[in-house]
């Protein structure tokens, strides 16, 4: 008897985690308001020389029913890149960040956007050579759109 009645206990129990569990799975978590942004990505020029910065444009987009709040200081600290060179072969992204010390919020209405400007210097060994670069941003878990552009020795020597 004292064998069934901890069967039925646990049986018990388990039902009742089930039960919770379900029930807990089953409420919609809120969305956050980032996931309603799009970002795209742009730059005015699509050919640079080796050590030149690239010009990148980022407009923000609210798609969503809610308003959003951009934190200036958070935009333009993640990016990822990739190349291919001239002769076919190529490499993985990297991914780098940088700091801008603007602590400006905007707030983005339904439908409305924000474009925000940046100089991205192409130093260091991943941009040192010629070729094909692909390169994107994000903000807050968003991802840009990806855009590409080729550096060129401007100097060969």
């Amino acid at each position: 008897m004292a064998h069934s009645s901890k069967i039925l206990q646990c049986a018990f129990v388990l039902v009742l985690g089930i039960t919770l569990a379900l029930g807990i799975a089953a409420k919609p978590v809120p969305d956050s308001p980032q996931a309603e942004l799009k970002l795209v990505l742009s730059s005015p020029t699509m050919m640079l020389c080796l050590g030149s910065p690239l010009p990148l444009e980022m407009q923000l987009i609210n798609q969503g029913d809610r308003e959003v709040r951009i934190d200036k200081s958070e935009l333009w600290t993640g990016f990822s890149y990739g190349f291919s060179r001239p002769d076919g072969s190529g490499g993985g992204g990297g991914e780098a960040s940088s700091w801008i010390s603007d602590r400006d919020v905007v707030v983005l209405k339904p439908g409305e956007n924000y474009v925000s400007s940046f100089q991205y210097q192409l130093a260091g060994s991943f941009f040192k050579d010629a070729g094909g670069y692909v390169f994107k941003t994000n903000y807050q878990h968003v991802s840009s759109n990806e855009i590409t552009f080729e550096l060129y020795d401007c100097n060969p020597q």
